[in-house]
């Protein structure tokens, strides 16, 4: 199995593809499925992928989030805020600097995050395409756990806006329909982090708003200073994984293709979600999940994403950001058939589920990146102190489960 080739042209069956392989990759964040397919249905047409190699010289690219709490999405808030978001930053870009966006490039790897670029690129008549690459390779907490972060390419100017509303006291100095916006500048990623949490957490904003941000330009993107900043064929790489979820529900099937694919992968159990613990605080969703099962119970702490899987038997961790936990229906639950992946924001109590570890991209695992996901895990494990579970250092997956073996080592 080869990566998709780019560059492609993708229709809504591609995208659905993409929105689920997205999901599995996402380690739990990213905006919840149900979300990303509300936001398909109103889609119509294609877009266009492209590999930064085939990207225009002198050009502009804008990456395009939703961000916020994922249960507040999942109520239905932040369809309008990224699209918003991206109306207003691009008009002050041509207005200040007159430059206009001629790509987007998603946030994260997520159901909602990873779709979003595209439909804003399908509402632009075919003048946007989308670049096959992200900062991430999977979802994160915060700006700060990103490539970009990392390599200290400029945030801003960037624009946090809400979901249209009607109402006094809302405006946007580029637009005059009616949305909050902050217009932010001269900001690092974490200082931008810390505006765009205290700007979702006002009243209008429901806890979700949409965040343009990292004006790139095409000829930095296509430089060799930018091989650090960016996971490449990350989208086609969940094309290419959410096809093969749509085509079956094979457990074996999909750790095979994972395999094929270089991604260490690794299932550790398969059980019931006996009971979620969670409280949605400063535009985060911050809690545990436990996973019931005849073999034993795990726990899966998450901030928005998924950071830790604990096995309580063994006290021991199976898999530790930026590594990823993925979670799938192992039965149909209501109109959700078996095999669906779940992001934290889709997942119910008493829902069978198989659980799941896969590798996160290689060009993640660098020192600042693995110190910001260490950071918001102990955050998370300080809120349970009666669990006693702690968390020293990252280890990398692939040592963390050495007497597991995914489907190509079982059959050698």
């Amino acid at each position: 199995m080869q990566p998709i080739a780019t560059p492609a042209t993708l229709n809504t069956d591609d995208l659905k593809a993409m929105v689920y392989g997205a999901c599995f990759l996402a380690s739990g964040g990213g905006g919840p499925i149900s979300m990303a397919l509300d936001f398909l249905q109103r889609m119509s047409g294609t877009v266009s992928l492209l590999p930064v190699t085939q990207l225009e010289r002198d050009k502009t690219a804008l990456m395009v989030v939703d961000l916020g709490s994922p249960d507040a999405a999942a109520e239905g808030h932040g369809f309008t805020a990224p699209v918003n978001a991206f109306k207003s930053l691009s008009a002050y870009l041509k207005e200040k600097e007159q430059k206009t966006i001629a790509y987007l490039l998603p946030g994260e790897i997520g159901a909602v995050n990873t779709l979003i670029p595209f439909y804003i690129a399908s509402m632009m008549d075919g003048k946007i395409a989308v670049i096959d690459a992200d900062p991430s390779g999977r979802a994160d907490p915060r700006l700060t756990e990103t490539l970009l972060a990392a390599t200290d390419a400029p945030s801003c100017p960037a624009m946090i806006a809400s979901d249209t509303q009607t109402g006094a006291g809302l405006r946007c100095d580029w637009t005059a329909e009616p949305f909050a916006s902050t217009l932010f500048l001269d900001l690092s990623a974490a200082e931008l982090e810390e505006k765009a949490r205290e700007t979702v957490s006002q009243p209008e904003y429901h806890q979700v708003g949409g965040m343009a941000c990292y004006p790139l330009d095409t000829n930095f993107l296509q430089s060799p200073a930018a091989k650090n900043s960016l996971v490449y064929n990350s989208v086609g790489r969940a094309l290419i994984i959410g096809r093969q979820i749509l085509s079956s529900s094979s457990v074996p099937a999909l750790s095979m293709l994972l395999d094929l694919l270089h991604i260490h992968n690794y299932i550790f159990t398969e059980g019931k979600i006996s009971k979620i613990i969670n409280r949605t605080h400063g535009g985060f969703d911050v809690g545990k999940i436990i996973f019931s099962a005849p073999a034993g119970d795990y726990w899966v702490y998450y901030k928005n994403e998924s950071l830790l899987a604990w096995d309580v038997k063994q006290g021991r961790p199976h898999a530790i950001a930026p590594d990823c936990i993925n979670i799938m229906l192992a039965a149909a639950d209501g109109t959700t058939p078996a095999g669906t992946p779940l992001s934290t924001a889709d997942i119910r109590e008493g829902q069978s589920c198989t659980l799941w570890g896969t590798a996160c991209p290689e060009a993640i695992r660098i020192t600042p990146v693995i110190s910001q996901f260490m950071d918001d895990l102990n955050d998370i494990l300080s809120a349970f102190p009666e669990d006693h579970v702690a968390v020293s250092a990252y280890i990398p997956i692939e040592d963390l489960n050495l007497t597991l073996c995914t489907t190509e080592q079982a059959e050698k």
